[in-house]
C-alpha cells in the first residue's frame, strides 16, 4: 500500500462503511502487486519475513531466561 492510501485510510472515520471498503480494495491491490511480482523477488521477501519472525521468536526466548 502506498503511501496516497495511508493518508486517505486516516482520513476516512473508523464508523465509516466506505473504510472497510477502501481498506478491502487496498488489500486487494496489493495482493494482485505481490502477485505480478517475478519467483525471485518473492521468494526474497517470503525470506526477509521468515527472518523478522525467527529475530521476534528469539529475542523472546531469550529475554524470558533472566
Amino acid at each position: 500500500m502506498d503511501d496516497k492510501f495511508i493518508k486517505e485510510l486516516r482520513e476516512i472515520s473508523r464508523d465509516d462503511r466506505r473504510r472497510s471498503e477502501f481498506m478491502i480494495q487496498g488489500l486487494k491491490e496489493t495482493l494482485e502487486g505481490r502477485k505480478a511480482e517475478n519467483a525471485f523477488k518473492r521468494w526474497i521477501r517470503r525470506k526477509k519475513e521468515q527472518k523478522r519472525i525467527t529475530e521476534r521468536f528469539n529475542q523472546a526466548s531469550s529475554s524470558d531466561h533472566k
